[in-house]
C-alpha cells in the first residue's frame, strides 16, 4: 500500500507517518504541506491512499479532494481533521472522500482506517458517526415540524405569530378585526395541529422554525 501524508504541520507528519510505518506492506511514498503540494505529489507519486487534513493552507482539504475527483484521480482519500461538525463531514463526502478520522484518533484507528479505504470500504471515527446520527435525527425532527406547519391554514399562521409576539387574544382581535373567540378558536386549532401545549412551546417552535413574529 502506498500513502501519501498531506498535513501543513510537520510533526504531524511525522507522528503520521511513524504510525503507519508500523504496519506491514505499506509504504510512506511521500509528505505534503500544503494544497498544491498535495496535488503535484499525487500526480508525481501515484499514492494509493491520500491520508489528507481539511485544513490546508492555500488550497485546503476539500478541494484537494474536489479536484482529484473532477481530474478522475482513483486513490483513496482518508480525510484527517480536528472537525466532528456534520457539515465538514457531509461536504468531504459529497466530494468524493472515503473516510474521515479525528486526529485524537489512536495510533490502532488510524492504521485500520488507512486500511479499511484501501480495501475500497469507508471508513468514519465513532464520533464523527454519532455526530452525523444526531444531525440527522434533528433534521428529521424539522421536517416533521415543517409538516405540521404546512398544515396550518393562513389566518392561523397569522394568529401563530401573533401568539407567539406575546399579544393577547383582545390585542389579535383588533388587529384583524375578528372577535377574540374566533382567535381563540383559531388559538386552539393551530396549538392541536401543532401539538404545542404552552405559548412558551408555541415561541419555541416560532424562532426555531426561523419565523419572523
Amino acid at each position: 500500500m502506498r500513502v501519501l501524508i498531506a498535513d501543513d504541520h510537520a510533526v504531524v507528519r511525522q507522528g503520521i507517518r511513524a504510525v503507519l510505518e508500523t504496519a506491514e506492506d505499506l509504504e510512506v511514498v511521500g509528505e505534503a504541506g500544503t494544497g498544491e503540494e498535495t496535488l503535484q505529489l499525487v500526480e508525481e507519486r501515484n499514492p494509493d491512499v491520500l491520508v489528507l487534513d481539511v485544513n490546508m493552507p492555500g488550497t485546503d482539504g476539500l478541494e484537494v479532494t474536489r479536484s482529484l475527483r473532477e481530474e478522475g484521480r482513483d486513490c483513496r482519500i482518508l480525510i484527517l481533521s480536528m472537525h466532528d461538525n456534520p457539515e465538514y463531514v457531509l461536504q468531504a463526502l459529497r466530494l468524493g472522500a472515503d473516510g474521515y478520522v479525528l486526529k485524537d484518533a489512536g495510533p490502532a484507528e488510524l492504521r485500520e482506517a488507512v486500511q479499511t479505504v484501501w480495501e475500497g470500504r469507508e471508513y468514519m471515527s465513532d464520533r464523527v458517526t454519532h455526530q452525523l446520527s444526531v444531525a440527522l435525527r434533528q433534521e428529521l425532527e424539522r421536517e416533521k415540524k415543517k409538516g405540521r406547519l404546512d398544515a396550518l391554514t393562513p389566518r392561523e399562521r397569522e394568529v401563530m405569530l401573533e401568539v407567539a409576539a406575546g399579544k393577547t387574544s383582545r390585542e389579535i382581535a383588533e388587529d384583524f378585526g375578528i372577535s377574540p373567540r374566533t382567535v381563540e378558536t383559531h388559538r386552539e386549532r393551530l396549538m392541536a395541529k401543532l401539538r404545542m401545549g404552552s405559548v412558551a412551546d408555541l415561541t419555541r417552535f416560532v424562532v426555531e422554525m426561523g419565523l419572523e413574529t
